[in-house]
């Protein structure tokens, strides 16, 4: 099975990371056989990420990535082997997070043989304290630290049966990247970050049609039209539009409205180099019915705080579509269009 990591957005994309089958320590033989049919589970991990507006990269550099299981020692993977960066038994490795967007990934585990079976937690340590490991790169080109509570990012465990397992750790950056001004910092929390199975994962993409971006007000009056557009992602259907809401937290210091309903996932939009075209991709989420909002207005959407953002905008840019699992949808996103 593969494993993935995603990042944060004002929308991230995914990637995934490839790490080898030395480097782990464990209280067992990590290449024995176990009890499911005496085949091991092969683990493929990787990173990706949602693509966050206006910086120029984010960088994390990753110390080890940890396996936790009850009634046995952790498997500690420490040394890296990652064909795409060019390191071979490294102790550590860096990697843009903004480089793996929507379905893309950077593998940093590939079949890692494990005792199948259910994992409670997978934790992926981070070195911070140092503007030259982790990193902000802003449209400016100044660099910022990224700090993480604890130096870990802390996951959901996973399940393993035997055979190959793909996972991909989906960074959703909208919503776990935030800008701290009284330090002038970047803190990674894991509101966001999912670990998803990539055989039961859905995709979504679409285009979204560049005339929506500054048609109605305030969005006409923007100075770059192209700038504050984002998609997002709610779980359900039969939504209202007034309860649709932008990224917040429990720890916004605005109290949102009763009703208000935090997006899923978000996504911001990519020009296509060749055709012109702009598109929106989201990467490894569960298979579910979702409701679909663009809004042309998100410049101020803050990871935490509740900014009472209009979305849709423009008001009939709200779709619904049904996802199933492993499989790819598309939904283009234009005026009088539908999914």
């Amino acid at each position: 099975m593969k494993i993935a990591l995603k990042t944060l957005l004002p929308t991230l994309a995914l990637l995934a990371f490839l790490l080898p089958l030395g480097g782990c320590s464990c209280g067992f033989d990590c290449n024995n056989d176990n009890d499911d049919d005496n085949n091991p589970a092969l683990l493929t991990l990787g990173f990706s990420d949602s693509l966050p507006e206006d910086l120029k990269q984010v960088v994390i550099e990753v110390d080890s990535i940890t396996f936790s299981r009850s009634g046995v020692e952790d498997v500690v993977i420490d040394t890296f082997t990652i064909p795409a960066l060019d390191l071979e038994n490294a102790d550590t490795f860096q990697v843009d997070l903004l480089q793996y967007r929507g379905v893309s990934q950077l593998l940093v585990i590939q079949d890692l043989e494990l005792l199948t079976g259910s994992y409670s937690k997978v934790s992926i340590a981070i070195i911070t304290g140092d503007v030259n490991k982790s990193y902000v790169q802003e449209d400016d080109d100044s660099l910022k630290p990224i700090q993480v509570t604890s130096g870990i990012i802390g996951l959901p465990g996973i399940a393993l049966s035997s055979g190959e397992q793909p996972y991909t750790v989906e960074f959703g950056l909208a919503q776990a990247l935030r800008y701290q001004s009284s330090s002038d910092t970047y803190l990674l929390t894991t509101n966001g970050v999912r670990i998803e199975n990539n055989l039961t994962a859905a995709r979504l993409s679409g285009s979204v049609d560049s005339t929506l971006f500054d048609t109605v007000s305030p969005c006409s009056e923007k100075v770059d039209p192209e700038k504050g557009n984002r998609v997002y992602l709610y779980k359900g259907l039969n939504l209202l539009p007034e309860n649709l809401s932008d990224v917040f937290t429990s720890q916004s210091s605005t109290t949102p409205p009763d009703n208000a309903i935090a997006p899923f996932a978000v996504a911001s939009m990519a020009e296509d180099s060749l055709t012109g075209n702009w598109n929106y991709s989201f990467g490894f989420i569960p298979a579910d019915s979702y409701t679909v909002a663009f809004s042309c207005d998100t410049a101020a959407d803050a990871a935490v705080e509740y900014n009472g953002l209009v979305i849709p905008l423009p008001i009939d840019q709200q779709y619904e579509v049904t996802l199933t699992e492993g499989a790819s949808s598309t939904c283009n996103l234009a005026e009088d269009a539908s999914c």
